[in-house]
């Protein structure tokens, strides 16, 4: 609170206008300061135009409203007290507020290993709160959790081979502030990210390796040339043999983003032909990155330390509009994310590890034109706030 706006209140008060609120912080202020110590103030310091407060003070020989005035003999203490305390009353509250900031800002944590494998039967396993070893078994498929927390199948038949001749399937989902690490029964390795799911035979077919996936993953494809690999995701499918590639297909983002890093891949955009009518193929060489969207499908190089950042343990931004910044940062903190007014169209550059909290994440945009406040909805859900 600024000075003049102190003075502001303390003349509404004289003048019997101030609400109630107003009248008892400024009595309360009074009250709370012995008259011996605030003879002791410096009150040409403190306060400018003390001259024009005493006479209005003088002046005022009737309230307009009835309110128990400030004692005589220490009115001019007390505005003076008021006029000085009311600013210090003001930013202390500033800085408790800004504390309870940080407080619930450092509430929110990191991402960790956390997602839910759900088995062709129905059956869910909360894989953090699964001790290692082996927890499942399906079709001649072992499933077992690693030290680290890996998931692992191990497959004692062969390709095509399942129980019953039908063809079963198992989902790996990551929540919002969870990520994962799992090894499929061909030993391709996937990394998925927070809010993600891949769904995936626990058997592979002979001649094929199909996988759907939501949300963003990391491929290392096990190299079988008699056996391709698919993976679709919304809008697209991607073929590959034996390759290291990244896929970012979230439903809250504009395109799905597929970057390749070793090898090669095929996609087949679904709502995409050539003049001729026929489907439209897009190889991709290393360094390369596919969009599609509602603008089109389109070949870009790739900023491939910031695409592959999330699975290295951090977040990298090259010139990122803040929009994306703040999904990405909603995802990892599980936190909702609103705007008080238009998406700031700002971009920014910037890099810190995932493995901080949302208070540490947040102090990296500080420099941003914008203003960030954390609300509590109760219990443990948060959410932030993005303001001009």
């Amino acid at each position: 609170m600024k000075e003049a706006n102190a003075k502001e209140i303390l003349n509404r008060y004289l003048e019997g206008k101030c609400t109630e609120e107003e009248a008892a912080l400024l009595e309360s202020w009074h009250l709370s300061y012995p008259l011996d110590a605030v003879e002791d103030i410096d009150f040409d310091e403190q306060v400018k135009d003390l001259d024009k407060v005493w006479a209005a003070l003088q002046e005022q020989e009737e309230p307009v409203v009835k309110r128990t005035r400030l004692w005589p003999k220490v009115a001019v203490a007390a505005a003076v007290t008021f006029v000085a305390g009311l600013g210090l009353f003001f930013y202390l509250q500033g800085v408790k507020k800004e504390e309870e900031q940080v407080k619930l800002a450092s509430s929110l944590l990191p991402g960790k290993n956390d997602a839910v494998l759900t088995l062709s039967n129905g059956q869910k396993i909360i894989l953090n709160e699964t001790a290692s070893g082996q927890i499942a078994q399906q079709s001649g498929i072992t499933i077992t959790k690693a030290a680290d927390g890996t998931i692992i199948y191990n497959s004692n038949v062969s390709p095509g081979k399942s129980q019953g001749g039908k063809m079963e399937y198992n989902t790996i989902a990551t929540p919002r502030g969870g990520k994962y690490q799992l090894n499929l029964p061909d030993g391709t390795k996937v990394w998925l990210n927070a809010a993600s799911s891949l769904r995936f035979p626990v058997n592979f077919a002979a001649n094929e390796r199909r996988v759907e996936l939501s949300g963003e993953a990391y491929f290392e494809v096990s190299k079988n040339k008699q056996s391709p690999f698919h993976v679709k995701t919304t809008g697209q499918d991607l073929e590959v043999l034996g390759t290291h590639f990244n896929i970012n297909a979230f439903k809250d983002e504009q395109e799905t983003r597929t970057t390749l890093l070793e090898g090669a891949v095929k996609i087949l955009p679904f709502n995409y032909r050539s003049n001729l009518g026929n489907p439209v193929e897009v190889i991709l060489k290393p360094g390369q990155q596919a969009v599609l969207g509602d603008q089109g499908f389109n070949i870009v190089k790739a900023d491939v330390g910031e695409i592959m950042s999330w699975k290295n343990g951090m977040f990298q931004f090259n010139d990122t509009e803040l929009s994306s910044i703040m999904r990405q940062a909603s995802r990892w903190y599980d936190v909702d994310v609103v705007y008080e007014g238009k998406i700031p169209t700002i971009r920014f550059s910037g890099e810190v590890s995932r493995s901080v909290n949302a208070a540490t994440f947040l102090d990296m945009l500080k420099y941003l034109d914008v203003k960030f406040s954390i609300e509590s909805l109760g219990g443990n859900k948060r959410r932030i706030v993005v303001s001009r």
